[in-house]
């Protein structure tokens, strides 16, 4: 799949997976997981705030992207593990919940067998994939936070 998906294109894509031009512009904010550390089974939860920062009413899809930083079989380089469509006023803020389970941090082995591995996550939300071309083609910027599984 390396090139074929957003998940392993290390090439900027023209337009990035998640991307849509909006009539308002959002800034997202606060990312809080309620554990950083974390035994295998266990889920975290996150919390981010989103903004619509322009002048007029618009939606905004907030999209949790998630990054296995030290696995032993290829992953994805981001992956999208949720979305919330969210309806926002000028000057409006909201908070969105995530909760990322055990099943969300799996990887799958050249087998096709699915495991939890110990190690170092990344979370991403945004308006779209994580990516420099996505904020050059102004895309709010994302906010990161990252877990350990032990």
């Amino acid at each position: 799949m390396v090139g074929r998906t957003y998940r392993y294109m290390t090439a900027e894509p023209l337009y990035p997976f998640g991307f849509g031009l909006s009539y308002s512009h959002f800034e997202y904010s606060d990312l809080k997981l309620d554990k950083t550390q974390l035994r295998q089974g266990e889920a975290v939860h996150a919390i981010v705030t989103v903004k619509n920062t322009g002048e007029v009413v618009s939606d905004e899809v907030v999209q949790l992207y998630l990054t296995d930083v030290e696995a032993s079989a290829r992953t994805p380089i981001s992956a999208l593990k949720g979305f919330h469509r969210s309806r926002l006023e000028p000057g409006q803020q909201r908070t969105v919940a995530f909760t990322i389970t055990p099943e969300m941090m799996s990887v799958v082995d050249e087998n096709g067998d699915s495991r939890l591995e110990p190690g170092q996550f990344r979370v991403t939300i945004g308006g779209c994939s994580p990516g420099k071309r996505s904020t050059d083609l102004g895309a709010p910027q994302p906010v990161q936070a990252t877990f350990i599984v032990q």
